[in-house]
């Protein structure tokens, strides 16, 4: 596969320019992007890193799409090489599977070293000018120590300890965050804690003086476990997270909350929550509010108009007609896994040709997109099984549970955008503020 990857600055600017010559130059799929230049997160690039397999190419547009430093780009260039991942550039002469494209990536990598002993020089003498001052080397002191970074500030030392205990009893840091917050305490310089500030300091070496080894060990386990993200519950709304706020500025998730209206009654609904609570883990503007059973009643009914829809059975039809079309069968795929397995033997020996290689990289890729299709061919034959009739739909979707209709949900819709309010009357029609993104 020939992936293309574009990447813009902001929101209002337009990437039709790379997408186009992406496609010109028959990339698919193209992956869009909006984040600085600057950024050190740059999540749809990242993903984008961790599906290629060997025998893809990944296509960009201008090298500065997609590192923020010519180290960064070095050292991505040179994981794909040893991934067997090619790599090209539209509108620079890099593309590793040419020689002369080697020969620029090996030019990049001289410039790359150039910058990284420029870099050091740079960072030694500044530490020599600051031991000359009577200053610490080291930059900023942590959390819980003093300026001299050995220092142990006790009365934010005992913080630390408190977080510890308490997280290792299984209390979320989302809410010993919230709860600091509330409580006025500050994170040094910073305006108010974060659960990924905190969870850093925990996980430094240097608390270890303050929390010991033992709790920061099982801190560790805690925080870099494999089951970490699936420790949540389960959503108690069927609509959080799938509702996002349609002001230009946002398109943040909204999601539950509770609100006291004029008549001093609370009652729920889905808000686009401001950068508060959960552990400053949300960001939107806060000005999106829809009632919560509205909307919730609204998702049913447009749920069992689509499935009902003749045009919606025509269109999994259409679906499942284009994923059958290859007469994939599960005994092919285990077939083409088996030949994986023998090949795997044979390749890191000194009797692996070319040819088995290509051969391998071919299957593997030939597996990945096999697999795909007949998982959506199970998900589509699911939608299909549904009862037509409205009646019955609705007997369906009162016996699934809140976790059950949020799964159907997905299955059809990528997500509802939520309008601005244009009026604040109660009587306003809510069904008038959604716009549905359906996948089919």
């Amino acid at each position: 596969m020939d992936i293309g990857y574009a990447r813009v600055s902001t929101r209002d600017q337009n990437p039709q320019l790379q997408i186009n010559a992406l496609e010109q130059a028959g990339c698919w799929p193209i992956y869009e992007e909006r984040t600085s230049g600057v950024a050190k997160k740059r999540p749809v690039r990242d993903r984008v890193l961790a599906q290629l397999q060997a025998g893809d190419t990944l296509t960009v547009w201008k090298l500065d799409r997609l590192g923020r430093s010519m180290i960064e780009l070095d050292e991505i260039i040179h994981k794909l090489k040893d991934r067997r991942i090619g790599f090209r550039c539209l509108t620079q002469p890099v593309d590793t599977s040419s020689t002369s494209g080697r020969l620029q990536v090996q030019l990049l990598a001289a410039f790359a070293e150039f910058e990284r002993e420029m870099i050091r020089e740079r960072t030694k003498a500044g530490k020599e000018r600051m031991k000359a001052e009577g200053k610490h080397p080291g930059g900023p002191s942590l959390f819980g120590f003093a300026a001299d970074h050995d220092t142990i500030i006790e009365e934010q030392a005992e913080l630390l300890r408190e977080a510890a205990r308490r997280a290792l009893d299984g209390e979320p840091l989302s809410r010993i965050v919230d709860e600091w917050n509330a409580r006025g305490l500050r994170p040094g310089k910073a305006t108010r804690w974060r659960v990924t500030h905190l969870r850093r300091i925990l996980l430094n070496e240097r608390t270890i003086a303050i929390i010991g080894d033992r709790a920061h060990d099982a801190l560790t386990r805690l925080f870099t476990g494999r089951n970490r993200q699936k420790l949540g519950r389960p959503t108690d709304h069927l609509l959080s997270g799938i509702l996002r706020c349609g002001r230009e500025d946002c398109g943040r998730p909204l999601y539950a909350a509770s609100k006291t209206g004029s008549t001093g009654v609370p009652q729920l609904v889905y808000r686009c929550k401001k950068a508060s609570g959960s552990g400053g883990r949300f960001v939107g503007c806060g000005s999106t509010v829809v009632s919560l059973a509205r909307a919730d009643a609204w998702a049913e009914e447009a749920f069992i108009a689509a499935v009902a829809a003749p045009q919606f059975t025509a269109a999994l039809d259409r679906r499942q007609a284009e994923l059958l079309a290859g007469e994939l069968t599960v005994e092919q795929l285990d077939n083409w896994r088996a030949e994986i397995d023998e090949l795997e033997l044979v390749l890191p020996t000194r009797f692996a040709t070319p040819d088995m290689r290509r051969r391998h990289d071919d299957l593997q890729r030939m597996v990945r997109d096999a697999t795909t299709r007949l998982l959506q061919q199970s998900e589509l034959q699911a939608l299909l099984d549904l009862p037509k009739s409205k009646a019955k739909l609705r007997n369906r979707w009162q016996a699934w549970t809140i976790t059950e209709r949020r799964a159907w949900l997905r299955q059809v819709l990528e997500c509802i955008i939520v309008k601005p309010a244009t009026t604040r009357s109660k009587a306003s029609a809510v069904e008038d503020r959604f716009d549905p993104c359906w996948i089919l």
